[in-house]
């Protein structure tokens, strides 16, 4: 098949929504299929535009046609800079999808920007081929879920059919989420049939010789003592993400062995700063995010991780941070729903606990328990062992390249 997928971030650019496409991309390559990428060119160093600025197409070493297309950069400041971008980026797009050769079988939309699946669509009928759909955020959940519209209200119910339209008609072969709370939510959009879901995997290896760090001098390193209890909150610290009752534990326990180490960047990373600043007395640390050439030895560092999803936000995204966490065989404590998808895995692992959303006194009973050897060993290796099954990066990629290569329905082509 020729399979054309669309994402407005593709490597160089270090996007996780890249990233986990590229893997795909050559694993797709590897079964002999033809593969043409169409994101958007810049937002990293050196850019890709021709020495015309016009668009530059080139073929990777993986023999992947890469189509950087040329759009506005305003960047993620402000709202409008952001919409002006995304409009750019669809109407080049469209030209593209419209004029590429040879003709596509399938086109594949990812979720960034929101309803590339409506240009799957148009597009996939106008050059008679089929479309799928890899759902990375279900739109217009995650604006609900933020605030930004009223659940229920005119505009969600508009947004609401523009995502019916883009999942819709018989030429949909597939709609791939990233886990079952997600594949749930989107069946309110789509027929159960056509939805399927397939967790993401670590973006390290913890047994991967080429890194140089180790955990234990990284600890050193950073001045972490042997007998305290590190507590990590590792990746974006974003608007659906939880820290309330990170920070009244790290208050709670500030006379106890216990260290809080904040390590990303996101919209609420200046809420830990400012707490920070507000309670010096507190044991808490916020850094950056670790370099990609330490990941592994990073996450081992810590003795326990933490992440956190508001249960507003359940189904509408699955972060990836379990993942990681899992691969390094690190227990994890998740604040949010027990339904999520992180909440089944950590209760299908028993690599874990979750506590709920608003309850810092379970947090804390959580970390209390943690600080038992014993108890973080065994959670550690059951996370370990639910990773090596359920979190392969081998099998999980060559699971969604089976699910979006689907010929079910690439005989029936009319809407």
């Amino acid at each position: 098949m020729h399979l054309v997928f669309l994402n407005q971030y593709y490597p160089p650019d270090a996007a996780p929504t890249g990233m986990m496409l590229e893997a795909v991309v050559e694993r797709l390559v590897a079964d002999g299929h033809q593969v043409t990428v169409i994101c958007a060119a810049g937002g990293y160093a050196g850019g890709s535009d021709g020495p015309d600025g016009s668009d530059r197409s080139y073929r990777s070493h993986q023999s992947v046609r890469v189509l950087r297309l040329r759009a506005t950069r305003f960047g993620r400041g402000t709202f409008l800079g952001k919409l002006v971008d995304y409009a750019s980026f669809y109407a080049r797009v469209k030209w593209r999808l419209l004029t590429l050769q040879p003709v596509p079988d399938r086109i594949v939309a990812l979720t960034t920007p929101p309803y590339l699946s409506l240009l799957a669509r148009v597009f996939s009928r106008l050059r008679g081929a089929d479309h799928a759909h890899w759902v990375m955020d279900l739109y217009p959940d995650v604006m609900a879920a933020h605030g930004m519209i009223r659940d229920g209200g005119l505009l969600h119910r508009a947004l609401a059919m523009l995502t019916r339209l883009g999942f819709g008609g018989r030429r949909c072969a597939a709609i791939l989420t990233l886990g079952p709370d997600m594949a749930q939510r989107v069946e309110r959009y789509a027929p159960a049939r056509s939805i399927s879901w397939v967790p993401l995997w670590a973006s390290s290896d913890p047994t991967d010789r080429s890194d140089p760090s180790d955990p234990s001098s990284l600890r050193q390193k950073r001045g972490w003592a042997e007998d305290e209890l590190v507590v990590m909150y590792s990746g974006n610290m974003g608007l659906g993400h939880r820290f309330g009752e990170i920070l009244a534990a790290a208050l709670a326990l500030k006379d106890e062995p216990v260290r809080f180490v904040f390590f990303g960047g996101g919209k609420r990373r200046a809420e830990i700063a400012d707490f920070i600043a507000d309670h010096p007395q507190c044991r808490i640390e916020l850094h950056d995010y670790a370099p990609a050439s330490e990941l592994a030895a990073h996450l081992q560092s810590a003795d326990i991780h933490l992440a956190s999803l508001d249960p507003a936000w359940t189904g509408t995204m699955v972060p990836s941070k379990l993942q990681g966490i899992f691969a390094a065989a690190r227990p994890a404590i998740f604040i949010g729903s027990s339904d999520s998808s992180i909440g089944q895995w950590i209760d299908q692992s028993g690599g874990g606990r979750t506590v709920p959303a608003g309850d810092p006194a379970a947090l804390i009973a959580a970390l209390q328990a943690a600080r038992n050897p014993a108890e973080r060993h065994t959670r550690g290796l059951s996370a370990a062992e639910f990773a090596a099954t359920h979190f392969d990066r081998s099998s999980n990629v060559a699971a969604v390249a089976q699910r979006l290569t689907n010929r079910s329905n690439r005989s029936n082509r009319s809407d």
